[in-house]
């Protein structure tokens, strides 16, 4: 008997997950696989030592023109799947939860609202580094073949303890020649606030790490308990993203994939 109920337990809780609705969330017109024929975003749409005006208007001009990441999350059948690619391998997929990408769009949102970033694309909020539950890692990641690298970011991504790491004005000229703060005071509260840390448990909640050591204020250190993890994901706003967000009244659209840019 306890063995019927555990196997009733466990068909319900994937038929739970697998009936998730992500059309108040999802573009779904837009939100297909990559393809060889669409024009990328590439890393030399930036560059280093951007002001923030340059780069507000680099975002104007990328979502405009429907730039995409490559190797994006899409959905398929009703759910939502983040391809990766190990070296050397073939094309794996993940499976995402809705709650980690309600997550996303909440730190998204949040950020905007709090002056937290300006401009959602890789100068400014384009990609991320996870702090993962050392305790969970230690039990269910980390003895993961590198092979199956897909189903560690499918743990990671999708366990609601696991917090993500955005260094926000990655590109921003913040710094004169001789070390000092540009004359700009929300130039400089972007410098003091770049590193955000979103929660994932669909509430949107976002905190703020500051690494004095560090000349730009890039932290990688979060609570005792949790282990760094460098390879996150990225984002980016595009007219022909998957992901819906609101600012200012408005609704845009973004992607989030695990392969970085390239020239």
């Amino acid at each position: 008997m306890k063995t019927m109920l555990f196997l009733f337990a466990i068909c319900a809780l994937a038929a739970t997950e697998a009936s998730e609705d992500f059309s108040d969330i999802v573009n779904t017109e837009n939100c297909v696989k990559s393809n060889k024929v669409e024009e990328y975003l590439r890393s030399s749409e930036f560059s280093w030592g951007m002001s923030l005006d340059e780069i507000k208007l680099k975002q104007k001009d990328v979502y405009a023109k429907g730039y995409r990441l490559k190797e994006r999350a899409f959905i398929e059948n009703g759910v939502v799947f983040l391809p990766y690619t190990p070296y050397g391998g073939e094309e794996q997929k993940i499976k995402l939860s809705k709650r980690f990408v309600k997550s996303v769009i909440g730190h998204v949102e949040n950020g905007l609202k709090r002056n937290y970033v300006d401009a959602i694309i890789f100068p400014d909020m384009g990609h991320s580094h996870l702090f993962v539950d050392q305790k969970f890692y230690n039990e269910k990641v980390k003895d993961i073949p590198v092979k199956e690298g897909h189903k560690r970011y499918e743990l990671m991504l999708n366990h609601p303890e696991t917090r993500f790491l955005y260094h926000t004005a990655e590109q921003l000229d913040m710094k004169n020649e001789d070390g000092s703060f540009k004359d700009d005071r929300h130039v400089q509260w972007r410098f003091f606030t770049r590193n955000l840390v979103g929660h994932n448990k669909d509430d949107g909640k976002i905190e703020l790490l500051h690494q004095e050591e560090h000349k730009y204020n890039t932290a990688r250190d979060y609570d005792e308990g949790f282990r760094y993890w460098g390879a996150g994901f990225n984002i980016s706003a595009s007219k022909n993203g998957c992901f819906a967000y609101r600012h200012k009244g408005e609704t845009f659209y973004f992607d989030i994939s695990l392969k970085d840019l390239e020239p």
